[in-house]
C-alpha cells in the first residue's frame, strides 16, 4: 500500500507561483499585504493538493496548540461523563480540540498524566482533581504557565485557580428539607470516605449539621466494594428506627447503586419499608424502584462554564485571582420517597 506524499508550504507556494512567506501570511489569516488575486491561487493550491497545515509545528513556533484537556479522577463515573459532554460543546465551539485523560482516582497516575499534558503542549487543563492535596504536576502546570480550571472538588489550598463545582450545602438543605416534609425522622448517610476529596467532606460536615431534634442522622462510610459491613449497619439502623420514618440518602451515583443492590439482596422494600434519595440523578434514578428520588447536579453547565473559564484565561494576559463557583441543584421528586399511604 502506497504511503500518502505529504505536502508542504514549499508545494504549495510552487503550485500557486508565490513566495513561501505569502503562504505563511495566508495560512496565519494575515491578509493585508496580499492581493486578492494571489489569496485565491494560494487557496486553489491549498484545495488543490489538499493541503494540511502541520499543527504540530505550527505550536512549537506560535505556543498555541488549540489543545485543551480534561483530566478527571475516574472515567467509570456516570456523573463525569455528563460533565465531559458540556466540556466538549463548550470547547469545540470555540475551535479547540479536546483530550479527555483518566486519573483511576491516584494521585500518582494524575500526576503521569499531568506531566504527559505538558509534553503534548496543552494550552489548559481543566481538573477534577483525585485529592485535596496540590500534586508536583499541578505546580509544573503553574510553572509552564499553562492555565488550570477545577471542576467538581477543589484543593486544600488557598484558592489560586477558577473552581465550578456543585453547591453541597444547598443540595443537602434541599433534600433534607423534602425528608422532614415527607415525615421522616431517622436518617442514614451513605458515602465513600470523604479524606482528601473535598465535595464528599464538604456533603458530610453538611449532613452532620442536620442532627437536631427534628431528625436522627447515622452516617455509613463504604470502606469497599464489601458488602457485608452495611448489610449488618443496615439491619442495626432499621432496627433502631422500627417506631419512626427512615430515609437513606446516597452521597453520590456509586454509593447510589450500592445501597439499591443490598436492598434488593435482603428484600427491603422502597418506599414502604425505607425511603431513598441520591445526591445525583443518572439517567437510570428514573426507572429503579419506581423512581429515585434525586437532587440532579447541573452536568452540562458545571462542564460548559469550567471549558468557559479556562478559554476565558487562556485568552486573558491578565491574571487575576481564582474564583469558586457554586451552582445549585435541584430536587426530582420521585416515588421513593413518597409516604405509603399516598401511593
Amino acid at each position: 500500500m502506497a504511503h500518502k506524499t505529504v505536502v508542504t508550504i514549499a508545494d504549495v507556494a510552487q503550485r500557486a507561483g508565490v513566495s513561501r512567506t505569502s503562504v505563511s501570511r495566508y495560512l496565519n489569516g494575515n491578509l493585508d499585504n496580499l492581493s486578492p488575486g494571489t489569496a485565491t491561487r494560494i487557496a486553489d493550491a491549498v484545495r488543490d493538493l489538499d493541503y494540511r497545515p502541520n499543527a504540530w509545528a505550527r505550536s512549537l513556533k506560535t505556543r498555541h496548540s488549540g489543545l485543551i484537556a480534561a483530566v478527571v479522577a475516574d472515567l467509570r463515573n456516570e456523573h463525569i461523563l455528563a460533565v465531559l459532554d458540556g466540556i466538549e460543546m463548550a470547547v469545540n465551539s470555540q475551535g479547540y480540540s479536546l483530550l479527555i485523560s483518566n486519573a483511576q482516582n491516584r494521585l500518582d497516575y494524575e500526576e503521569k498524566t499531568i506531566e504527559r499534558l505538558i509534553q503534548q503542549r496543552v494550552e489548559g487543563v481543566i481538573l477534577q482533581p483525585c485529592d485535596d492535596r496540590q500534586s508536583s504536576a499541578v505546580q509544573s502546570l503553574k510553572r509552564e504557565d499553562i492555565r488550570v480550571v477545577l471542576m467538581d472538588r477543589s484543593l486544600d489550598v488557598v484558592p489560586a485557580f477558577d473552581t465550578v463545582l456543585l453547591d453541597n450545602q444547598d443540595a443537602v438543605d434541599q433534600a433534607m428539607y423534602h425528608i422532614i416534609q415527607q415525615g421522616y425522622r431517622q436518617v442514614l448517610y451513605v458515602t465513600d470516605p470523604p479524606e482528601h476529596v473535598t465535595s464528599r467532606r464538604e456533603r458530610e460536615t453538611a449532613i452532620k449539621k442536620q442532627h437536631h431534634s427534628t431528625l436522627n442522622v447515622s452516617i455509613f462510610v463504604r470502606e469497599s466494594s464489601d458488602a457485608s459491613q452495611f448489610v449488618q449497619a443496615l439491619q442495626q439502623w432499621m432496627a433502631m428506627s422500627l417506631k419512626e420514618r427512615g430515609v437513606i440518602i446516597c452521597a453520590n451515583v456509586a454509593t447510589t447503586l450500592f445501597t439499591v443492590a443490598v436492598l434488593d439482596q435482603l428484600h427491603i422494600q422502597v418506599p414502604t419499608d425505607v425511603g431513598l434519595l441520591a445526591i445525583d440523578d443518572p439517567p437510570w434514578a428514573r426507572y429503579v424502584l419506581g423512581g429515585i428520588t434525586s437532587i440532579a447536579q447541573p452536568t452540562l453547565d458545571l462542564g460548559r462554564i469550567a471549558a468557559e473559564r479556562l478559554m476565558g484565561r487562556i485568552q486573558d494576559s491578565h491574571s487575576n485571582p481564582g474564583q469558586v463557583l457554586r451552582l445549585s441543584g435541584r430536587l426530582i421528586e420521585r416515588r421513593s420517597t413518597q409516604h405509603p399511604h399516598s401511593l
